[in-house]
């Protein structure tokens, strides 16, 4: 057996469950969507927590720190740049219509893909996972996804509230 079909023969089937779901969240947000306010701040606050599991897990190295710090101007601006063009517009205060984007099944993908590799490395190779330029990538990716999310959310909420 290939280490790659190891890999994924090993993987619990709740995660292929959780893939499942991300696909199909994803997929409807290809689709225009009138969102009230909470709506709209429920799936980045998951993606921050998940960014902070990242940096907890990493006992708040400065590889760590210095990966978030990246990735969060990074992720913020490519979030500012894309919701820029988005067209959201309010329906009412606190309920916006956003248009349908691929860029969030896109991210949802990329956090899934990334969070899933990076527990494959922890287990696999511990030493690895301890090392600083793992712990700079984690927090870099985990980071920027956050942040884009966020600064893509906050720019939704200041039109919901305009």
């Amino acid at each position: 057996m290939s280490t790659l079909s190891a890999i994924i023969a090993h993987t619990p089937f709740w995660v292929w469950l959780a893939l499942a779901a991300i696909v199909v969240i994803g997929l409807k947000r290809t689709q225009d969507r009138t969102v009230s306010s909470a709506r709209l701040v429920f799936m980045p606050l998951i993606i921050l927590a998940l960014a902070v599991s990242s940096l907890a897990a990493s006992n708040g190295s400065l590889a760590a720190l210095v990966g978030l710090g990246i990735g969060l101007v990074a992720g913020t601006s490519a979030g500012l740049a894309i919701e820029g063009r988005a067209g959201t517009t309010q329906v009412s205060r606190g309920v916006v219509l956003v248009k349908g984007d691929w860029v969030s099944l896109f991210v949802l993908l990329a956090i899934f893909l990334v969070r899933y590799v990076a527990t494959v490395i922890a287990t696999a190779v511990p030493a690895v996972a301890a090392g600083e330029g793992y712990q700079f990538v984690t927090a870099l990716l985990a980071g920027f996804f956050a942040f884009l999310t966020l600064s893509r959310t906050g720019l939704r909420l200041r039109i919901a509230y305009a």
